[in-house]
């Protein structure tokens, strides 16, 4: 066997095995377990069992990279975020997310749900409380606000300062990114580069607005001050590598709706598309400040990492991207 997997029979075997069993009686399936082999609903099982901490999808892209062709495969792990979750899924992989979700995927048993209403069914676990969504355009700024900075403590007000939020409703989005794991409650500073990946996942990345139109021509139109330039271009100005960037359209946040509506006017679909527009899904967009507004090119230019959990959420190319620029957090490459 592959030594990415655990051995059959041994200790780490059959209590890995035995955590994926309780999962399923928690989903309502009759499961026996013999020395972690599971028979479901009357199928024997013997799966091949990977035990991670936290992986990122690097890690596990290169994970079913590596394994034989041999499946099923099932990576067992405290957390993974979506963007992991994609990976597995397009391998053919399942997963035990601790957290309280579950993917099972062989012949004959095909399960993809999250388990457990109350205490974690995973022994020494605690499940999420549901105390809130951490994903508000205010959670996703105070999430912004930790990956600029990932070495500083998240604390209320000197965040509420910087995102230009109320201290109240950054404190409560805090303490919800600290009941799910992904803050630290005593020590206040993020898990990476978990919160990366877990933000990414959140990130809007819809509703966007072709025109046929080159960026001057759309800043003149909406006001240089509306822009906020977040494609490739701006992403190799923050030190990702990626190549004819400067051919692909421009691709811009807009500040306002009523700015949006002013280049709607713009719209010709029968002509090819030179730049995207969208509202900015947060209202506080850091800036890249070696890159400022000059008078050739008067709009602003997005932090490295607002492009690079824009650039993550397209969950192929994107995060190739994303996992070879170095940009994110606590990566350890």
């Amino acid at each position: 066997m592959c030594s990415v997997f655990v051995t059959a029979q041994s200790q780490e075997y059959v209590d890995l095995g035995r955590e994926v069993g309780d999962a399923l009686r928690e989903l309502g399936l009759d499961v026996r377990e013999v020395e972690g082999i599971l028979t479901v609903d009357g199928t024997r099982q013997v799966l091949n069992l990977v035990p991670r901490a936290h992986p990122t999808p690097a890690d596990l892209t290169r994970l079913v990279g590596e394994a034989p062709a041999r499946l099923p495969a099932m990576v067992v792990a405290d957390r993974i975020s979506e963007p992991g979750r994609a990976v597995l899924r397009r391998a053919g992989w399942g997963w035990l997310d601790r957290r309280g979700h579950l993917r099972l995927w062989t012949v004959g048993l095909r399960i993809e749900s999250p388990f457990g209403t109350g205490p974690s069914a995973v022994a020494g676990h605690r499940e999420v409380n549901g105390g809130g969504n951490p994903w508000t355009p205010v959670g996703l700024e105070v999430a912004l606000a930790a990956l600029v900075h990932p070495d500083q403590a998240v604390r209320s007000r000197s965040t509420a300062r910087a995102i230009g939020r109320s201290v109240a409703a950054t404190h409560e989005q805090i303490a919800r990114f600290a009941d799910i794991g992904l803050i630290g409650p005593t020590t206040r500073l993020p898990l990476l580069p978990e919160l990366f990946w877990e933000t990414a996942a959140h990130w809007p990345d819809d509703g966007w607005t072709g025109l046929p139109v080159p960026l001057a021509e759309v800043a003149e139109r909406a006001g240089a001050d509306a822009l906020t330039r977040v494609d490739e271009r701006a992403a190799t100005l923050g030190g990702a590598r990626i190549p004819a960037a400067g051919d692909l359209p421009a691709r811009c946040y807009v500040r306002s709706e009523h700015a949006i509506r002013r280049l709607r006017g713009l719209v010709d679909r029968s002509r090819p598309t030179r730049t995207w527009v969208r509202v900015a899904p947060v209202r506080w967009v850091p800036e890249n400040t070696d890159h400022p507004p000059t008078t050739a090119h008067p709009w602003r230019v997005a932090h490295p990492i607002v492009c690079a959990l824009r650039l993550a959420a397209d969950p192929a190319r994107g995060q190739e991207i994303v996992e070879t620029w170095g940009i994110v957090p606590g990566s350890t490459g």
